[in-house]
């Protein structure tokens, strides 16, 4: 990648987070949430890191936003509304935080994004992200190990990828969450509806939650809209798929962007050839 993006783009995205990953492991620093979102504020790519505590995830979504919604920093905002932060806090139905972390990305004079880290102290969480930030300037890519469910996770979301690419798909949102339904990661194709985001995130959970497709959950409810009610996370809608790695369940994955038919099949196929158990 060269010259600075006038947009960020999912590859603009992952270099952030791959050199924000890099800077906390190379310092010693708690695993945590990574998150970059566009200039409306919608994620381009989160990633949680094995051993990061759940909750961590929507804060750095969060952080991201802010940034990117208010057009700075979280320590600026920490420091514009002393007192009366609180405020804002509900107006924006708590989304907004002056937690430092929270860093605005500038291009070509005007904000295309923000960056946002939770895990470590605020002052940690800071450093972390100005390095995320920092990428975007510098030429060389930023490779890094990560461990192992985060590392299944890309697998699988760049496998969707690679096969929405290679069949002209329209671009997805897909989504990894653990066993207990928490996010692990969190990717939006260039071009991908943001509404698709919280679509492929909310398939997964469900596909996490009951262990089955997505679409099969209907024999919990018996097909009675009114059942699904519950949980506004529910949806039985095809796309999201448990995954079973050697023989033990860790999660699910959830894709939003074409069909329902087909971003089941795009699933099965991603599944398939990575070696996971198979739900047909």
């Amino acid at each position: 990648m060269s010259g600075v993006p006038e947009r960020v783009s999912l590859d603009v995205a992952l270099k952030i987070i791959n050199a924000m990953i890099k800077f906390a492991k190379d310092n010693a620093m708690l695993p945590g949430s990574y998150a970059v979102v566009d200039e409306g504020g919608h994620v381009v790519a989160f990633e949680r890191r094995d051993n990061a505590p759940a909750a961590t995830a929507d804060i750095a979504i969060d952080k991201a936003w802010t940034a990117a919604t208010m057009k700075a920093s979280g320590r600026i905002l920490e420091v514009i509304t002393r007192g009366q932060g609180w405020r804002l806090n509900v107006k924006h139905k708590g989304r907004l935080t002056i937690i430092p972390g929270a860093i605005p990305i500038i291009a070509h004079g005007r904000i295309i994004g923000g960056v946002g880290h939770s895990g470590g102290s605020a002052e940690d969480d800071l450093k972390i992200a100005q390095a995320g930030w920092a990428a975007i300037f510098r030429e060389e890519d930023f490779n890094v190990d990560v461990e192992e469910k985060l590392s299944l996770a890309r697998r699988i979301a760049n496998e969707v990828i690679s096969i929405v690419r290679k069949e002209s798909l329209k671009p997805v949102s897909v989504s990894v969450v653990d066993e207990w339904g928490n996010l692990i990661l969190l990717y939006r194709m260039d071009n991908a509806p943001f509404g698709t985001l919280e679509l492929a995130r909310d398939k997964a959970w469900t596909a996490a939650a009951f262990r089955i497709p997505s679409e099969k959950v209907s024999i919990y409810y018996n097909g009675s809209p009114l059942s699904i009610n519950w949980n506004e996370r529910l949806t039985p809608v095809p796309g999201g798929m448990p995954l079973v790695y050697d023989g033990k369940f860790v999660g699910g994955l959830g894709i939003s962007g074409n069909t329902p038919t087909e971003d089941r099949r795009i699933a099965i196929e991603a599944v398939k050839s990575l070696g996971l158990q198979v739900f047909e």
